[in-house]
């Protein structure tokens, strides 16, 4: 196994299960979170299914904290040949008229600056390579914006901008950029945890599918982002 996967968002549902997909497919696994012991624990569950993997907890809002947890990756592992960014952000979302700068720049440091310091350090590698992949996940709202449903859709919509830019750019180099933007709610997640009726009122979609997909993704290189589900209202 003489790659990486580097998983930034680990916590979730998504990327643990992301993790395992590409595990399986012969990746080692980076894991990345702001908490060591879930980290731990997803590194043994991992380990159990013959998945190599390793831990680096970092605060991705942190500008040096990334650039460490890079350097850190590519000194003790293989190198960094596919990445999901897929941070877990909060559940609540604000009206338009009510969101304030200041929450807006909190989800900017959490869904855009680390996305872009990431890509920045992994690519320049992934293109003299010739291959490699970068896969991201927003909520809907980042595609398509609902009344009462703000707070990270701006920063979200951002996100989507730079990859579906950066798409266009890098597929002749070999590296393949990708978007799931999901319109459901994934079981077993925050947000079905601290409102578990919603899970009775919207669509719902399991972690592991998510991973499939990410996986389809990679090896079909066809499209640049996908939606869940494929009839989202959110698909604009």
């Amino acid at each position: 196994m003489d790659r990486t996967m580097l998983v930034l968002g680990a916590g979730s549902g998504t990327g643990a299960a992301a993790a395992r997909r590409f595990g399986r497919e012969g990746f080692q696994v980076a894991v990345v979170g702001r908490r060591r012991e879930p980290l731990d624990s997803l590194v043994a569950d991992l380990r159990d299914d013959d998945v190599p993997a390793a831990a680096f907890p970092a605060d991705l809002t942190d500008d040096g904290g990334v650039e460490q947890l890079i350097a850190a990756v590519t000194s003790s592992l293989p190198p960094i040949e596919a990445v999901y960014y897929g941070p877990s952000s909060p559940v609540a979302f604000t009206a338009a008229r009510e969101l304030t700068s200041a929450e807006a720049d909190r989800f900017w440091a959490l869904l855009v600056r680390p996305l872009i310091h990431t890509v920045s350090a992994v690519l320049p590698g992934m293109i003299e390579r010739g291959r490699g992949t970068i896969l991201a996940t927003i909520g809907g709202t980042g595609a398509r914006a609902m009344p009462e449903m703000s707070g990270p859709g701006p920063a979200a919509a951002a996100a989507r901008n730079y990859l579906q830019g950066l798409h266009s750019e890098v597929a002749p180099q070999g590296v393949y950029v990708g978007l799931m933007t999901i319109g459901a709610l994934i079981l077993g997640s925050e947000m079905v945890a601290v409102a578990p009726q919603a899970a009775h009122e919207f669509p719902t979609v399991e972690s592991a599918a998510l991973a499939e997909i990410l996986w389809s993704m990679s090896t079909d290189r066809d499209t640049f982002e996908r939606f869940v589900p494929e009839n989202s209202p959110f698909r604009s």
